[in-house]
């Protein structure tokens, strides 16, 4: 009986002993799966970094730093030791947000965003007609009665036979590399071409007809073909007109020696297969490029806003600003900036200067621009948009009020994201100023900012 009686209490002594064995190591897991505190507060505090990191680069790309690094590296170790602790599950969670922000936002970028790009190689394409056309021209008038030397080298050296008819000549150089070559001497300003050992040639810059042709040129690089950067060679064609003896170097040290050359006057430059521009003294601008003369006319269908609304909206108005500089309408642009900024001597200059950037940013940094928010406040005259002015007075008094005020002045922030050619962000929001006078059209105030 004592046998009997015992094997049930020995049974249940191991059964509770069991039992008990199942819920600490139940328990010891369950407090195992828990992080720290401490660690959780000290990956939390660079965590809070990173995403002021975040905040501040407003969706613009950012490479991590140290501190934003620090995060990351302490909340991995955190999630691989206590991947079922929700305090660590939530650090994760926002790590994750935080690091896809570094990224910077971005957008799905369409054919029809990227339209102008393709409108631009359709308009170079119909101005590269009238270059060859001209170019060919040109060479077939400079080669009536023997007068275009076959090859520019080598060239005849001043005492040779051949030099006593050498002025008169029309000749081409190829490759011209400007400013990289230019120099001036006793007060003249000479661009050189050619070896010492083969024969040299100075192009006279400081005439009317190099300014002439070397500013159509810069014309069409600004209205045509923005590709077509400063600095590449370039073909010019001119008369010689005598010989020099000059040092070609630029600067006030030069050490190297003097040399005979062939002095050329300019008068046509070209780019071939692209652009020919042309001195013409009786033009306004002292020359032209091939097509200037029928720019609109070439270019005019091909733009999608055509004239500005008088009850342009502001965001609409630099949508508008946007769209003249990508499908380079420089009237539209003009149009678009405030006219008092177009007065001046040198404000259109200012504004061609900033038309000039802003082609290069178009080309090199982005592609497209929306509208993040637009927020106008009245700084002068009656705000008939003041709620609380309006909570306070009465009709009669709005009215009065409306009567004694000088003329309204009204401004408008519009900020812009800029979107590069694969969807990114580039750089952060961008404010543009722009204006309104009288309850007229707004117009475009900082016409310099960039998107």
């Amino acid at each position: 009986m004592r046998l009997l009686s015992g094997r049930p209490r020995g049974l249940a002594s191991a059964v509770l002993a069991i039992l008990f064995a199942v819920l600490s190591a139940s328990w010891a897991a369950s407090a195992a799966e828990k992080a720290p505190p401490n660690d959780v507060t000290k990956a939390e505090h660079y965590l809070r970094k990173l995403e002021d990191h975040a905040r501040r680069a407003r969706g613009a790309a950012f490479k991590p730093g140290y501190e934003d690094n620090e995060a990351l590296k302490r909340i991995k170790e955190l999630k691989e030791k206590y991947p079922d602790d929700p305090a660590v599950e939530a650090l994760f969670a926002r790590a994750r947000t935080a690091l896809m922000g570094s990224k910077g936002d971005f957008i799905e970028i369409t054919p029809e965003m990227l339209r102008y790009r393709d409108q631009e190689k359709k308009i170079v394409e119909l101005f590269s007609k009238e270059a060859v056309a001209q170019i060919a021209a040109w060479k077939a008038k400079a080669s009536a009665g023997g007068k275009l030397l076959a090859q520019a080298l080598p060239a005849p050296g001043l005492r040779e036979p051949a030099a006593a008819g050498m002025p008169g000549k029309y000749v081409v150089l190829d490759k011209v590399e400007y400013p990289a070559n230019q120099f001036t001497d006793l007060g003249r300003e000479y661009l050189s071409w050619g070896t010492p050992a083969r024969g040299l040639y100075y192009v006279q810059l400081d005439t009317p007809p190099w300014r002439g042709a070397y500013e159509a040129l810069k014309r069409y690089r600004r209205l045509v073909n923005a590709g077509l950067a400063e600095g590449t060679p370039f073909t010019v064609a001119g008369r010689i007109e005598s010989a020099e003896l000059t040092v070609p170097e630029a600067g006030k040290k030069r050490l190297g020696g003097a040399f005979w050359g062939w002095v050329v006057v300019p008068e046509v430059i070209w780019v071939d297969g692209l652009a020919f521009a042309a001195a013409d003294r009786n033009a306004e601008l002292g020359g032209r490029f091939a097509g200037e003369e029928r720019i609109e006319e070439i270019k005019g269908p091909l733009y999608s806003v055509k004239a500005i609304p008088p009850d342009v909206t502001p965001e609409r108005l630099v949508e508008t600003f946007a769209t003249a500089i990508k499908e380079k309408n420089l009237k539209l642009y003009l149009d678009c900036i405030d006219p008092k900024f177009l007065g001046g001597p040198r404000a259109k200059s200012l504004a061609m200067y900033h038309w000039d950037w802003h082609q290069v940013r178009f080309r090199d940094f982005y592609v497209h621009v929306t509208i993040d928010k637009v927020e106008k406040t009245v700084v002068k005259g009656y705000d008939a948009g003041n709620d609380l002015e309006s909570f306070f007075l009465t009709d009669e008094q709005k009215a009065q009020a409306r009567k004694i005020s000088e003329p309204s002045v009204e401004r408008a922030t519009v900020t812009t994201k800029a979107w590069d050619e694969r969807g990114r962000q580039y750089g952060s929001p961008k404010p543009h100023e722009l204006i309104r006078r009288g309850g007229g059209r707004w117009y475009v105030f900082d016409f310099a900012a960039q998107f």
